[in-house]
């Protein structure tokens, strides 16, 4: 997010602003599919909100009498495809590498990737709540762990909060920080934005991560995000649910779009 776009804690906070913040930082993390900013408010106040990631799409045939809306978005999948793979780039131990995330086809599991030109590597994001913790540890390679921390600025939790890069377990390279404002821009600046009735919404693109975190399978899905204050959400939709050279709809919480996947490459959005 896809779509994006999370982007997104020493503490959890309680207080209002970290009451009136909630949304704003599920959003980052879940619907945008950032590099996992936690939650940090008291879990309490998590217990009625809605998920961000909603149900998987399920396109519906085009009725023939239903005459197709204006396009309101055109992109080659293949320009788009493993973009949030590539979000920044850091040297992590000896070498510089492309820092992204990506997701199994549940998108319930989420994954760190670290790549070169020729390899990805997946280190499992787990539980994001560690974030506001202790952190998460992520492999690189054989010689290379990170931590992965954020630390929350509670006057400006999305844009002004950090995000640190810290080698442990005997490596040897370099520390980062990352403000979350720059990790949001960086995030949709590799998403495709369009705008339908009026509202923005961001598009990602990537081959599922397999089962059992090992690579990634041959099949692929779309994330489509709307940041939308308390009604933000994030809608997958897996490819081969879309048949070729043919119109769907798919309804984004009120919000339908029709689909076409060409034979060419590409994915035409009609609002």
């Amino acid at each position: 997010m896809k779509a994006l776009s999370a982007l997104l804690a020493a503490a959890l906070l309680c207080g209002p602003a970290g009451a009136r913040s909630l949304e704003a930082l599920r959003f980052s993390a879940d619907a945008a599919l950032t590099l996992a900013l936690p939650q940090a408010v008291h879990p309490g106040l998590l217990q009625a909100q809605e998920p961000v990631i909603q149900k998987p799409l399920n396109p519906l045939p085009m009725q023939p009498w239903a005459a197709p809306g204006p396009v309101v978005g055109s992109v080659v999948l293949a320009a788009l495809m493993s973009a949030n793979r590539r979000i920044t780039a850091r040297q992590f131990g000896a070498r510089t590498l492309d820092l992204g995330i990506a997701s199994d086809a549940s998108f319930a599991n989420k994954y760190f990737t670290f790549s070169d030109p020729k390899t990805t590597a997946l280190a499992p994001l787990g539980d994001m709540n560690r974030l506001r913790g202790a952190g998460i540890d992520a492999r690189v390679d054989a010689r290379t762990v990170y931590n992965f921390k954020v630390i929350v600025n509670i006057f400006s939790p999305v844009r002004g909060s950090t995000l640190k890069m810290t080698p442990v377990q005997g490596t040897a390279g370099p520390a980062h920080e990352m403000k979350t404002g720059a990790l949001l821009d960086a995030i949709k600046a590799k998403s495709f934005v369009f705008k339908a009735k009026g509202q923005e919404l961001l598009l990602s693109y990537d081959a599922d991560v397999l089962p059992d975190g090992s690579g990634f399978a041959a099949t692929r899905s779309f994330l489509f995000t709307k940041e939308d204050g308390l009604s933000s959400k994030a809608w997958p939709l897996a490819e081969a649910k879309l048949p070729l050279d043919a119109s769907a709809t798919v309804d984004l919480g009120g919000l339908k779009l029709s689909l076409t996947r060409t034979s060419s490459g590409a994915l035409i959005i009609r609002e």
